[in-house]
């Protein structure tokens, strides 16, 4: 009779294990699907907690994430109790070190206890913390490695073995599609930037080509002024040596003609007039050859360098315009790339030549400060100025200011102009420098 009996129960017993284990993969599997239609880690998180709650029958429970160093873990969702917002920001950290909680993390292991409140691996809880009692804890794991938990407190009964089954299997599934969802996430955050960086870049991009644009049109503008200037410099030359040197040439050709006239017939006194005549009209030739030759580039600037030819170019401005002009030196004159010096001499040629034409000063004064790798020229007058904005919007007013600009680029530079109607203007232009000693001879040159 007994064996019947026994047999019976077995199967009941059977049975049941059966239908749990039937129950618990439907369950399995309804949380699969549903964290799978989650979009975010933190509807992931809170959706397969309270399913843990629930299958455990379990008052409340959290879900955290250990640092990369596994010294601290963050609570990163709770279900069954509301915390406050300054309990959850001041203890939303927890120190990893040995108690029931840390246990899951620093050993990779679940842990189950009955009482937390007396469980000698205990540590106390924050204030204001709802009391743990019955405890079960399980890591998240991403190839075999703890990097969180799960843990579910409060069962009317100690946790059992089986619950401690289910839910590994849960942090499980759990932990590979929080690992998803935040690789998604950070896939999502990263494409997000990449599209702010491309939309920056592509800006960017616009307006260095808007730029360009309009540098090259400045360029065409300065090409053409250029060429214009070239032209209006050749005429000038030509109409110089025609109305100078030519008509100097003539004279001496009349009074060569004049010489040979007065020998045949046998005047010596008023040939030797004529050859002395002669003389005085080639040496004025001589000086205007020179002037025109150091108008188009001055000799000095060969021999002797940057300082003593714009020290005498000063002197020849004060004496054609009438605008007193010193010029000044600062540090250890030295001696230049010679494409440097024409350059600068250049600016500083053509920024007094502005004021003399448009300032309506008083005085004009140059600075060339040398030092170790650089030097600064800075060309200012006390004239009546103008307006920097209004001439940098119009291409021809800003002609002679985008030639210096360009003077100085070409040097590895940078130039600064500055000015406003009423207190002069100032141009200061820095480039670096290779340089070469002068001897005390040239450096004390005037």
């Amino acid at each position: 009779m007994l064996g019947p009996v026994h047999t019976i129960h077995f199967m009941e017993s059977g049975a049941h294990t059966v239908l749990q284990q039937t129950e618990r993969l439907e369950a399995l599997y309804d949380l699969a699907v549903e964290l799978s239609s989650q979009r975010s880690l933190d509807s992931v998180l809170h959706t397969a907690l309270k399913q843990c709650l629930k299958l455990t029958d379990s008052q409340f429970g959290f879900v955290g994430f250990s640092d990369e160093k596994g010294k601290v873990l963050e609570v990163v969702a709770t279900v069954g109790f509301e915390l406050a917002p300054e309990f959850y920001q001041e203890n939303r950290f927890i120190p990893l070190r040995p108690n029931i909680f840390s246990y899951v993390i620093l050993n990779n292991k679940p842990i189950r206890t009955a009482d937390a409140r007396v469980d000698p691996r205990k540590v106390g809880q924050p204030t204001d913390h709802p009391p743990v009692q019955t405890f079960l804890g399980v890591p998240l794991r991403i190839d075999d490695k703890a990097n969180g938990m799960i843990g579910v407190a409060n069962r009317p009964s100690p946790y059992a073995p089986e619950h401690e089954q289910l839910l590994m299997t849960y942090a499980a599934q759990v932990a590979i599609v929080s690992r998803n969802r935040q690789l998604f996430e950070e896939l999502e955050q990263a494409n997000s930037s990449l599209e702010v960086m491309v939309a920056q870049r592509t800006a960017e991009l616009e307006i260095a080509q808007d730029r360009l644009a309009e540098k090259a049109e400045q360029l065409r503008h300065l090409l053409q002024e250029t060429v214009n200037v070239e032209e209006k410099e050749r005429q000038r030359i030509a109409l110089g040596i025609h109305d100078g040197v030519n008509q100097l040439i003539y004279g001496a050709m009349f009074e060569l003609k004049s010489t040979r006239k007065r020998l045949e017939s046998g005047n010596i006194e008023q040939a030797i007039g004529s050859t002395n005549s002669v003389e005085d009209i080639l040496v004025q030739v001589e000086q205007e050859t020179k002037r025109i030759i150091y108008d188009l580039r001055p000799p000095m600037l060969d021999t002797l360098g940057l300082v003593p030819t714009l020290r005498r170019y000063g002197k020849q401005y004060e004496q054609y315009t009438g605008i007193p002009c010193s010029v000044k030196v600062l540090g250890d004159i030295v001696r230049i790339d010679p494409r440097a010096e024409v350059n600068i001499y250049r600016v500083v040629q053509e920024a007094l030549q502005n004021c003399a034409a448009h300032a309506a000063a008083t005085t004009a004064t140059v600075l060339i400060a040398f030092s170790p790798s650089t030097l600064k020229v800075t060309i200012s007058d006390d004239g009546r100025g103008f307006d920097l904005d209004a001439i940098q919007s119009r291409y021809q007013d800003r002609l002679g200011l985008l030639g210096i600009e360009e003077r100085a680029e070409s040097l590895g530079g940078n130039l600064i102009v500055s000015s406003n109607p009423g207190i002069g203007t100032r141009i200061e232009m820095t480039v670096p420098i290779q340089a070469i000693q002068l001897t005390h001879d040239e450096v004390t040159h005037d």
